[in-house]
């Protein structure tokens, strides 16, 4: 049976370069076409934002200097005929352009002086992974997002939800870039078919040759600090386009800091100090990479 998230995928695949008309409206369009539009803008030299296949206000105003310099009606609509163009000039350069972080995957000004948000996967009728004891994924993900949204030292913290209810990706993604957040932080928990499957995970977006830069160097740092406190296998950062990484447009982690599943892991998350640590875990990680402490993910 396709659920509604991956019947989504399949029909957001099927959009070929072209075969509709793109421009800025609300809710914006997506699909695979949109993500090669902004895969090359960005070879081309400009700046659509992520390769997330949103067509959003950046996205389009990238397509309007695009349309300018190319001496086109600079409109912002997409059609064939802008694709045409677009693959003319793409064939007159080397390609695989990125534009480079120049701060080296870190924010150039202080992480804490904005907002960030905090969201606690799953919720409501979705209750995630479900243990032989009743223990749901949801649950757990919302005491360590409460817990963290006491600690972290930012100007403000949002909860994409504060109690056990079903938000949807779309409308997670929705607060985080209409807040004006400097960064999302979503916390689940992993489960696996083999009860040996351990450690802890994080997650970056990328796509198409796309990276968040500040997206991979962050979970990188939440990662170690994750880690080390609950004395797991670090099992790594890694880049993926999962929805609510791939519908926001600022800095993402997706964070799990262990196996449900695994028997000594199921242990720890039951310890009723467990999401006061993750939480501490997670927060003194982002200190640290606020502080750009290089020596701490060194090791």
């Amino acid at each position: 049976m396709v659920g509604p998230i991956t019947w989504r995928e399949v029909v957001e695949a099927g959009y070929r370069p072209g075969g509709r008309l793109l421009y800025l409206r609300q809710p914006p369009f997506r699909g695979t076409d949109v993500a090669e539009l902004q895969r090359m803008l960005n070879d081309l030299g400009f700046d659509p934002g992520s390769v997330n296949g949103l067509f959003d206000a950046r996205a389009a105003r990238a397509v309007r200097d695009f349309q300018k310099n190319a001496g086109l009606q600079d409109d912002g609509v997409v059609d064939a005929a802008v694709f045409k163009t677009l693959n003319t000039y793409a064939a007159q350069t080397l390609g695989t352009h990125q534009f480079p972080d120049k701060s080296g995957g870190y924010f150039p000004e202080d992480l804490f002086s904005g907002t960030i948000v905090v969201d606690a996967a799953h919720g409501g009728r979705d209750r995630g992974h479900v243990t032989k004891g009743g223990l749901s994924e949801a649950d757990i993900n919302l005491a360590v997002a409460h817990e963290l949204a006491q600690i972290l030292p930012a100007k403000e913290v949002l909860l994409t939800r504060s109690e056990d209810e079903e938000v949807s990706a779309a409308d997670r993604a929705f607060l985080a870039n209409s807040s004006g957040a400097k960064m999302i932080v979503s916390v689940h928990h992993a489960a696996h078919h083999t009860p040996t499957a351990c450690g802890t995970a994080s997650f970056y977006f990328e796509r198409l040759g796309y990276r968040s830069h500040r997206g991979q160097m962050a979970a990188t740092y939440v990662q170690r600090g994750v880690s080390r406190t609950l004395e797991t296998c670090d099992i790594g950062e890694f880049g993926r386009s999962y929805e609510i990484l791939r519908e926001t447009n600022i800095p993402a982690v997706v964070l799990e800091p262990l196996h449900l599943t695994n028997p000594r892991e199921l242990d720890l998350a039951t310890d009723p100090y467990y999401p006061a640590a993750v939480a501490e875990a997670i927060a003194s990680s982002l200190e640290l990479y606020a502080g750009r402490d290089k020596a701490f993910i060194a090791v």
